[in-house]
């Protein structure tokens, strides 16, 4: 099956809106793309960047940036922000792999084992916390759609709520070790971890993202 190819006039009216401060077109936006992206960041993902990277780390930080930067973004026909979006991908790429390679020529670093490669299945654990709870019981979406919805929701949520849900749910830091890098008390960050887990739930099931019957 080829991966579906958003409608030029549906991207047109979501970036318009995206570009005025409407946080649901850019999560919109980034669901629509998140196939043709993953496919191309795959293509590009060397053996030894896979075993130590997950995809949709990488996704992450490009939608994040996408985020950040859509009131620049200036539509020139089809396809542009599909190449405006590659473009930001292709650079986080060769950021990994100067990281990588910087790594490989630390010594210190190569005795010690990457903390990231004993934990896979991030993100697909978060997508399960974040489905047990949903409040419409209905037809879940594949796996791979599902993913595509939480990085965006992940992405476009507030920063405070962005680093509680990458240190606690995605790196599975102790909510001890969070609340000290945060520099604030192990109560706040589950205070904090609740009101994230319920934005980035109620983001979730606006774009489809329901539990099974």
């Amino acid at each position: 099956m080829g991966i579906a190819v958003p409608h030029s006039t549906e991207t047109q009216v979501l970036i318009t809106r995206a570009r005025k401060g409407d946080e649901d077109s850019v999560r919109r936006l980034l669901v629509l793309y998140h196939p043709r992206l993953r496919a191309r960041l795959l293509r590009q993902m060397d053996p030894l960047m896979r075993s130590k990277i997950e995809p949709e780390d990488i996704l992450q930080q490009v939608y994040l940036e996408t985020f950040r930067a859509i009131g620049q973004f200036d539509y020139q026909g089809k396809d542009s922000f599909l190449r405006w979006m590659y473009a930001i991908l292709d650079r986080k790429l060769i950021d990994e792999h100067r990281a990588m390679r910087a790594e490989r020529r630390d010594v210190r670093r190569e005795v010690k084992p990457s903390a990231q490669s004993n934990q896979q299945t991030t993100y697909v654990d978060l997508m399960a916390r974040v489905m047990a709870d949903v409040s419409t019981p209905s037809q879940v979406v594949r796996k791979g759609e599902a993913l595509g919805v939480l990085s965006a929701c992940v992405a476009t949520l507030p920063e405070h709520y962005r680093e509680v849900i990458q240190m606690r749910f995605i790196e599975g830091m102790p909510v001890a070790e969070v609340a000290k890098r945060l520099d604030r008390s192990i109560g706040s960050i589950h205070m904090l971890c609740h009101r994230a887990l319920r934005q980035l739930r109620e983001q979730a099931e606006k774009l489809g993202v329901t539990r099974e019957e």
